[in-house]
């Protein structure tokens, strides 16, 4: 066999120039081809290419991609390339992190069957005289590995591929790390923890590649992505980020055309790609796709439509393994259509911010005889936990002069215990007198409730006996008085489902007005979780002020209106009992005296409760008041 050694060292040096292995990709490997169902040669797509120029340019790389789009398959075979050309006296290590073990072995397996495409010569003089061809690939992994399983690779160069699972140990006992990536960022669950654990291992300079389909708003593959558009400012977090989309794969754009809606007539308006052959491939544009997008247009192809089908149609999945959209992706207990509406519609800006807390904002001031309630969710004081207090005006006027229930005050901050009742205590008095609901399931908030009874604060909640039976129709006659002895407050936590999605409800209905953004910002990251489909937040996230707003809108829907109720029947009832006491001279008058500030006991011949005469002339919500004969 002749050698033509000049060849092959123009091609090594071909390979060793391209620092983005496009040209050593295509020339020496190959990958299945889904559509085709075979192997083809590895012939990169444009933003295919973008990806390994990027990989060769940044220290750090993250990729947004659609499901299918043979984006961790390119990464694997950049990363092949690497540790083929690799110096013996620095070789290449790779750890590969999945949010599953066997998400981060499909990573290494891809990287074993590239390596074993190469030709021998490509991997050295040492490799010339073995007695195979050296213009063909190894007959056997043997021949370059010295370690190969399933969750590790050694080169006999010396580079090695580590896989794992994702965990606060994935990089135990791996150091000096080359490439550190991490697949399905977005499923990798306490993913800021995990990363955090991982990123020393590439301390000394080596790179992070971060791929995944979206999952939410999560505080990793997320914020990365986010932050990593802020590219020349101070908050940009020194990644490259990738950008693809399906319609930018020619497996997948063919036939492609664009839909969208007339604003004035309703009608779908179409506009097809044009074709450059008869299979339906189409002129790659991406300046032309880009403005359609713009445009409002939106993408489908054949190949599309058949994968919604396959999907059920289901919008979560279509938007997480075809759009690419971090909105919709995760499953949200408020769908992104109405995050945005009430974002659209409802979102303002503070009136002012509390001078003296800064955490505290404030959209409108108290307006005499609209009725207001209060719930405060108290932080157990951990790092990531907050305390949230939340101001409802149940008599709000909307600016198009509507009748509606809105946020006019919102604290959302770090305060704990007494701090907390001290702060409700002015904020209450100052809209006058609120009805105050605070969360203390396990105890958290009884210490904002002994604070707001040693101040005599006069309007708190105590729970409803038959909260549990919110669902029944009761007269509200049959209120009862409160145990005595028990602590005012939200203690049942047997309605928190029911509690969380009649607020969810209310939001989707536009029956409260969210004025804040750190509401906005927490719904999008408000989810079904688990297989319980259990309601709470994503990873690193927060839901203080859902959950303050949850019981306090619970309680105004199947506690307050049934006390209001019950006070508008006592006013009939004493006004109907002064008619009759004027109707003749004859008529025989009542022995009644009314108090003003009479507190309940147990054991007294209690009748009827009514309220003073000064309660009935404000029409706000107030305590009980009891009528002694």
């Amino acid at each position: 066999m002749i050698i033509d050694y000049d060849y092959l060292a123009i091609e090594y040096t071909k390979c060793y120039k391209d620092k983005s292995r496009v040209y050593m990709i295509q020339h020496f490997l190959k990958t299945y081809d889904n559509t085709k169902k075979k192997d083809v040669p590895f012939n990169l797509f444009p933003r295919q290419q973008d990806l390994c120029r990027a990989l060769g340019d940044a220290n750090n790389v993250v990729t947004t991609k659609p499901r299918q789009a043979g984006i961790t398959t390119t990464a694997g075979a950049f990363i092949s390339c690497e540790m083929v050309l690799a110096d013996k006296d620095s070789p290449q290590t790779v750890l590969a992190i999945g949010n599953t073990l066997d998400l981060a072995q499909q990573m290494l397996f891809k990287i074993r069957d590239f390596l074993l495409q190469f030709p021998l010569w490509m991997w050295g003089d040492d490799f010339m005289d073995l007695g195979y061809d050296p213009l063909a690939p190894p007959p056997n992994k043997n021949v370059i590995f010295e370690i190969c399983n399933s969750k590790e690779l050694k080169l006999k160069n010396g580079c090695k591929v580590v896989a794992r699972s994702s965990g606060p140990d994935a990089s135990r006992g791996v150091g000096g790390v080359n490439w550190l990536i991490f697949d399905e960022a977005a499923f990798i669950e306490n993913g800021n923890d995990v990363y955090a654990s991982a990123l020393p291992t590439v301390s000394t300079g080596g790179h992070i590649i971060m791929i995944s389909t979206p999952n939410g708003k999560d505080m990793l593959y997320y914020e990365t992505c986010r932050k990593a558009k802020l590219k020349g400012t101070e908050d940009w977090n020194a990644f490259e980020l990738v950008e693809l989309k399906w319609y930018q794969d020619p497996r997948y754009n063919k036939f492609l055309e664009w839909t969208k809606k007339d604003p004035e007539t309703g009608e779908i308006l179409i506009e097809k790609e044009r074709l450059i052959d008869k299979e339906g491939n189409i002129k790659y544009d991406q300046e032309h796709w880009d403005q359609m997008i713009n445009d409002g247009w939106t993408p489908r192809s054949p190949w599309y439509i058949k994968m919604c089908q396959q999907f059920n149609n289901d919008s979560q999945k279509i938007a997480q393994e075809l759009d690419v959209s971090f909105l919709g992706s995760a499953s949200n207990v408020v769908e992104p259509e109405f995050i945005e509406m009430q974002e659209k519609l409802n979102v303002r800006d503070p009136l002012y911010v509390d001078p003296m807390i800064e955490e505290t904002w404030i959209w409108k001031e108290p307006i005499t005889g609209h009725r207001y309630i209060m719930g405060i969710d108290n932080s157990r004081g951990d790092a990531a936990d907050r305390t949230a207090i939340e101001i409802l005006d149940i008599d709000g006027i909307d600016d198009d002069g509507t009748p509606c229930i809105e946020q006019v005050l919102e604290y959302h901050g770090k305060m704990t215990g007494d701090d907390v009742g001290e702060l409700a205590y002015k904020y209450g008095k100052m809209y006058g007198d609120a009805f105050c609901v605070v969360e203390c399931i396990g105890g958290v908030g009884d210490a904002t409730v002994l604070m707001l009874l040693r101040l005599n604060y006069p309007n708190l909640y105590y729970d409803d006996a038959d909260l549990n039976k919110y669902t029944m129709q009761r007269d509200a006659s049959s209120l009862k008085p409160t145990e005595e002895g028990k602590l005012p407050g939200f203690h049942s936590n047997a309605v928190r489902f029911q509690m969380l999605t009649s607020f969810a409800n209310m939001v989707k209905t536009n029956q409260i007005k969210i004025r804040s953004k750190r509401v906005i910002n927490e719904l999008d990251t408000w989810i079904y979780k688990g297989t319980a489909a259990k309601i709470d937040h994503q990873d690193g996230c927060h839901d203080d002020t859902l959950t303050c707003l949850s019981m306090t809108t619970f309680v105004l829907n199947f506690s307050m209106k049934k006390f209001i109720a019950a006070k508008e029947k006592d006013k009939a009832i004493l006004k109907a009992w002064t008619a009759s006491a004027t109707l003749t001279a004859s008529t025989p008058t009542h022995n009644i005296k009314v108090t003003s500030e009479i507190t309940v006991e147990p054991k007294k011949n209690y009748q009827m409760p009514f309220y003073t005469n000064k309660d009935l002339k404000n029409d706000k919500f107030s305590p009980y008041r009891w009528l002694i004969v």
